[in-house]
């Protein structure tokens, strides 16, 4: 009778569901930010990424987001608040350095990568600079276009093709999300970012889709090509952060109008598509309860996502 009771009290035990362990915060928060990609835009390719867009993607994807930006302060100037030995930098593929974004920013000038801080300018940067003058200096060939990119018409874009010289060209090409790409990476590691008692964030602003998209048009074969080789980088970007060992998470935004995607991912994100709309606020809001950020009462007009594991449960 007792060996009864007791088996089924296990049973009992075992069939209450197990309350979802909050993961601790990640040391690296990656925020991806890409000029023109539309939750239309992304939606069309959606099924042939395999590289970075897929992995982030298996996290928490929103397909329509409110693509107006949040008027507060930036949360890496919150984080420093809050914990002083915090750092942030911001790297962009844009020709001007956006100042809402906090710490210190890198971005391109026309030719090269530049930074509001000679202070703030490691080797890595003129490292990365005579990588890009090195390719400037010499035509790049045709990219080699996939089944479903060749099946598209062209806008006499020549697979990407570019001239020596043409620094007009390069920025709008995966070449120039690449480089930027790259820099964070060596920024990253220079900098030793994740690897402090507190977390650190990095802001990545990705530029030649809407480059592509103004100088060819956003349905061609120039396009497919684009994003094709951004799903590669994307993907390349986060095995160099595996690499490292960093502890990490990853917010990726479009920036477009009027709608845009948002994709959550760290690993224990479970996969899933969420259609309701969310508001850049919203991720905002998320990205401080991950890494457990107390904010003030009414600092933010955003709620935290559902569809994101246990962290966005009351603090």
């Amino acid at each position: 009778m007792i060996r009864r009771l007791l088996l089924g009290l296990v049973a009992a035990l075992l069939a209450v569901p197990a309350v979802a362990q909050r993961p601790p915060p990640p040391k690296l928060l990656v925020v991806i930010r890409i000029d023109g990609l539309s939750s239309d835009l992304f939606a069309q390719y959606r099924a042939q990424f395999a590289g970075g867009f897929a992995r982030l993607a298996s996290g928490t994807t929103f397909v329509s987001a409110d693509a107006a930006s949040p008027n507060e302060p930036a949360l890496g100037d919150r984080m420093k608040s809050q914990w002083p030995t915090s750092r942030s930098i911001a790297v962009s593929g844009g020709r001007v350095a956006d100042p809402s974004e906090a710490g210190h920013r890198y971005y391109w000038a026309g030719t090269s990568f530049v930074t509001d801080s000679a202070a703030m300018a490691p080797p890595v940067l003129a490292k990365v600079n005579g990588v890009i003058a090195a390719a400037l200096a010499q035509p790049r060939p045709p990219l080699e276009a996939t089944a479903s990119c060749s099946s598209k018409a062209s806008a006499k874009g020549g697979g990407l093709a570019r001239p020596a010289g043409d620094s007009t060209r390069f920025a709008a090409s995966p070449e120039l999300d690449g480089d930027t790409l790259a820099l964070t990476g060596g920024l990253i590691e220079s900098m030793q970012l994740g690897r402090g008692a507190t977390p650190d964030m990095v802001t990545i602003g990705l530029s030649a889709t809407d480059n592509v998209a103004q100088a060819y048009g956003g349905g061609g074969q120039e396009m497919c090509l684009q994003l094709t080789e951004l799903d590669r980088e994307i993907g390349d970007f986060l095995s160099l952060l595996d690499s490292r060992g960093i502890d990490y998470a990853v917010a990726l935004e479009g920036e477009a109008a009027p709608r845009v995607p948002i994709l959550l991912w760290r690993p224990g994100f479970r996969g899933a598509t969420v259609q309701a709309p969310v508001t850049s606020a919203d991720l905002s809001a998320t990205l401080a309860a991950l890494i457990e950020l107390p904010l003030p009462a009414g600092s933010s007009p955003g709620r935290c996502l559902e569809g994101t594991p246990a962290f966005c449960q009351k603090r």
